[in-house]
Order: structure tokens, then sequence, then C-alpha cells
């Protein structure tokens, strides 16, 4: 049994954490994303928290999972690393996010514009 049908016995709405990790490996550098695009990209739009959960025990796993930040454009200045070669802390990874493009002000947000969506990445074929 899958984490998509995992889910779904404890009785909450399914999320295949498969096309999740596919969803965070295509954001492409210079762009971003959020824990909620995650979870739609995932088959489950209200999942935010299980994604933020799954990341933190698993980001060593999941390419580009510094890429997923919070709705409001701001790295969790809880932020903790899972894995090697992610970014130590909020500040490294807002570092990464500027040194791949993508325009952090200097409040540390990141610029909204630059937000990649499940209607961007069906757009270039995923999620299909």
């Amino acid at each position: 049994m899958g984490a998509y049908d995992i889910a779904r016995t404890l009785g909450r709405e399914r999320m295949d954490f498969d096309r999740a990790s596919s969803f965070i490996a295509a954001v492409p550098a210079g762009r971003w994303t959020t824990y909620k695009e995650v979870a739609t990209a995932a088959g489950n739009e209200n999942g935010a928290q299980p994604v933020g959960n799954w990341c933190r025990r698993n980001g060593g796993d999941i390419p580009n999972v510094h890429r997923v930040i919070r709705a409001n454009g701001y790295i969790a200045e809880e932020f903790t690393p899972a894995g090697t070669g992610i970014p130590a802390d909020a500040a490294g990874v807002r570092e990464r996010l500027r040194a791949q493009g993508v325009g952090i002000n200097s409040s540390g947000k990141a610029n909204p514009a630059q937000r990649f969506t499940v209607e961007d990445w069906r757009e270039r074929g995923g999620g299909t």
C-alpha cells in the first residue's frame, strides 16, 4: 500500500507523495512554490501541513525542496534541514534562492511573480 492509499485508510483525503516529489523536482531555478501548491499537485489541496512535515522528514531525497516556502513568500524562520545539500537555516535558503534567480526583498519575501503553480507544471506537461 503506497502513501496515497495509506492516507485514505486513515480517513483523510488521498495524497500522492510521488506526484508531490515530481512537482517539486519540476520547479525551475528562479522560481519557488508553496506547500499548498505541492499538496494540490499531490491530490489534496488541503494538505499543506502534511506536505510540510513530509518535506521536513524527507528533504534530502526531494530535489529542489528548498524551493518550497510559505504561501506568503517567506521562508519559515524555524526551517530545519533534512539531509545533505539542504541549506542549514532560513537565511541559507534565502541565499540559495537569490543565487538561483529568485527575487527576495529586504524583508525576506520572495517575488510573488516568480511563484510556480500547478497550472505552470501542467503547461510544461507535468501532472498528466
